[in-house]
């Protein structure tokens, strides 16, 4: 009888301390997320999208074992210290926001908006009329009014009422880098940097196409700020993978069809996961280039939350978060099928700080933008380039006007 009482205490202290030791063991795996390439060893980052769940039970475990006065109190404690700089990465209480525009301060500063338009809803993914998400982002921006103005998934075409440059140049746009041309060329697609300020230079990133990185050279008075945007490898998850994570939350089907689903969906983060981490690579390259200007900004749509090797390596290399620094909140910047996270930054580098950093809940993509005031910390002489003419001087004919 007391064999008995023995076991099934023991059972009942397994089950138990296994989720608590899980919990502490994925806290640790998160933490290596950040300093791990994924090429070398991958699960960890899946531990790192997990993050917030686990410091909440985490947090909670600690409380729960300090009141009953246990060791292992001391263990959760070493866990949620160790990923102390992950919650402030993705939690901010310190918010500036951006003042109203008669009090915004012009000299010396200049305002920068990223945003995934999703296509300006091209393929009508909303169940709005043709153009009207495409209209109500264009009077959104000319509402906001950046300097600089950074799109990912842009498009464009002279028929079906896309015509995006001809309306951002009457708004004052007057600059702007080249998108790709489709092989039939009947539209404009990929990462597009528009510029109230001439742009001294452009370029994409070798090893990488312009739907993925694109760089202008931009100058602002006596200074020059190099903007880079990007769109980094997404998981590219499709139909199937939407359904059956529908499924999970139905227990109808067998084990073979969770299998079957949870291995497509992981192939797919794993190879994207490592394309990211060679990508942002490449663009650190670009980055420390001799003629590079002395600040510089990175902005776009990463495709990997906070708690990632891609995000780290920013900030080891140098690059400060605009929305840690007056950031508010979570910041969640994308609104998909799976839990909302941050997944679009503005950051900096250099002779450049920031005043002010909004999300702004716009709801006319699967996105929401981003904007920060930007301000130069020192004057830096302008880069030796050839001005960029204006758009509309430089390619009338690929507009059909």
């Amino acid at each position: 009888m007391k064999k008995q009482k023995r076991k099934k205490h023991t059972t009942l202290r397994l089950l138990v301390f296994l989720p608590a030791a899980l919990v502490g063991i994925g806290l640790c795996l998160s933490f290596l997320a950040c300093r791990l390439e994924p090429s070398t060893l991958f699960f960890p980052a899946l531990f790192g999208l997990a993050f917030p769940i686990l410091f909440v039970l985490g947090l909670i475990l600690f409380v729960f074992n300090l009141c009953l006065l246990r060791k292992r109190s001391l263990f959760f404690l070493a866990c949620l210290l160790l990923n102390g700089n992950n919650l402030q990465n993705i939690l901010q209480f310190k918010g500036v926001h951006e003042p109203d525009f008669k009090d915004r301060e012009r000299n010396g500063t200049v305002k920068l908006m990223t945003y995934n338009v999703q296509m300006f809803d091209f393929y009508q993914v909303s169940d709005k009329r043709p153009g009207k998400i495409k209209d109500e982002i264009m009077d959104f921006v000319k509402q906001q009014e950046p300097g600089i103005l950074c799109f990912q998934e842009y498009y464009e075409s002279k028929g079906k009422g896309f015509d995006i440059t001809s309306v951002l140049r009457q708004a004052g746009y007057r600059y702007s880098t080249h998108p790709e041309l489709s092989a039939g060329k009947g539209f404009l697609y990929g990462n597009r940097i528009y510029s109230q300020y001439p742009i001294l230079r452009e370029g994409s990133i070798p090893g990488l196409s312009r739907f993925d990185a694109v760089y202008a050279d931009i100058l602002i008075g006596a200074d020059t700020l190099r903007v880079y945007n990007l769109h980094l490898a997404s998981n590219r998850f499709d139909r199937i993978d939407h359904a059956f994570f529908s499924s999970l939350a139905s227990p109808v089907a067998d084990a073979g069809h969770y299998k079957k689903g949870a291995s497509r969906m992981l192939k797919k983060m794993k190879e994207a996961t490592i394309q990211r981490s060679r990508q942002i690579q490449k663009v650190m390259l670009s980055t420390e280039e001799e003629d590079s200007p002395a600040a510089q900004i990175i902005c776009g749509d990463l495709n990997d939350q906070p708690v990632s090797y891609v995000y780290a390596y920013l900030g080891r290399k140098g690059f400060l978060d605009a929305f840690v620094e007056k950031g508010e909140g979570l910041g969640q910047s994308y609104k998909g099928f799976y839990p909302s996270y941050r997944i679009d930054y503005i950051l900096f580098k250099g002779e450049v700080s920031v005043q002010s950093f909004d999300t702004w809940k716009a709801d006319y993509s699967d996105h929401r933008p981003l904007s920060a005031i930007l301000h130069f910390t020192e004057k830096t002489r302008p880069i030796s380039a050839k001005l960029h003419p204006p758009v509309g001087k430089a390619y009338p004919n690929r507009y059909g006007r």
